[in-house]
C-alpha cells in the first residue's frame, strides 16, 4: 500500500513539472513563398508590435533555425556536424529551451526576462526572443579556443539566417533581426545557468510587424 502511494505521488510530481513544459503545433513546412523569392525580400525589422508570437509561428521559426528535416538531419548545418546548437527562448511568461526532438519548450525560468537581453530602453524588450548558445566543448576548446569560436560562429550564422528565411516565408506578417550577443551575454548567461564553454552568440527577436 505505501509502495502504490509513493508511485503515484512520484507520478503527480512528475505530471506537475512536465505542466510547466509547452507541447508545441506541427511546423508549417509548406506554403508561403518559393526559397528564392524568400532570399529577394529577406530583410531585418526593428519596428515590432508589443506581445509574443503565437505558438504556430514559434514552432515554424524554432524548426526552421535548428529543427529535424529528416531523419537524424538538421535543417541548418553546423561546423564539423557538432551540432553545438541550443536555441532558448524568452517570452512573457517565461524562459524556455527548445527541444526539437519532441517539439516541445522546457520551462527554464518562470518570469518575463526578455527585457534582459536588450540594451535599455532598447526595441526587443516586449516580443520573442530567442538566445542562439553554442557548446564550444564540442569542438575541443581547450587545444583550439580561437578555431571553437570561430566554428561556433559559423553555426549560429547558419540557424540564424534560417529563422529570417521562415520569418519572411511565411507570409505571416513577421519581422526578425538578428542582435550581436555580447553586450548583454554575462547577465544573461548567469540567469539561464549557463556551462563555462556555452556561449550567447546572437540574440534573434521575432515579432509582428507594425
Amino acid at each position: 500500500m505505501k509502495k502504490t502511494a509513493l508511485v503515484l505521488i512520484l507520478a503527480l510530481t512528475g505530471l506537475g513539472l512536465n505542466a510547466q513544459n509547452i507541447k508545441l503545433p506541427e511546423p508549417q513546412k509548406d506554403g508561403g513563398e518559393s526559397i528564392l523569392k524568400t532570399i529577394a525580400v529577406r530583410q531585418s525589422d526593428r519596428s515590432f508590435k508589443d506581445g509574443d508570437i503565437s505558438m504556430q509561428d514559434l514552432s515554424t521559426i524554432l524548426w526552421a533555425g535548428f529543427g529535424y528535416s529528416h531523419g537524424d538531419k538538421r535543417t541548418a548545418p553546423t561546423a564539423m556536424n557538432r551540432q553545438d546548437i541550443s536555441l532558448y527562448v524568452f517570452t512573457e511568461k517565461g524562459i524556455y529551451l527548445y527541444n526539437a526532438k519532441d517539439n516541445t519548450l522546457e520551462l527554464i525560468k518562470k518570469g518575463d526576462y526578455r527585457r534582459d537581453t536588450d540594451r535599455k530602453n532598447g526595441f526587443a524588450g516586449k516580443v520573442t526572443n530567442i538566445a542562439i548558445v553554442s557548446d564550444l566543448e564540442k569542438f575541443d576548446v581547450e587545444k583550439e579556443h580561437h578555431r571553437a569560436n570561430i566554428f561556433a560562429a559559423m553555426s549560429a550564422a547558419y540557424v540564424s539566417e534560417n529563422m529570417y528565411l521562415a520569418a519572411d516565408g511565411m507570409k505571416r506578417n513577421l519581422g526578425t533581426v538578428t542582435r550581436y550577443a555580447a553586450h548583454q551575454e554575462k547577465e544573461v548567461a548567469e540567469i539561464l545557468n549557463l556551462g563555462k564553454y556555452q556561449r550567447i552568440l546572437l540574440f534573434q527577436t521575432v515579432g509582428y510587424k507594425k
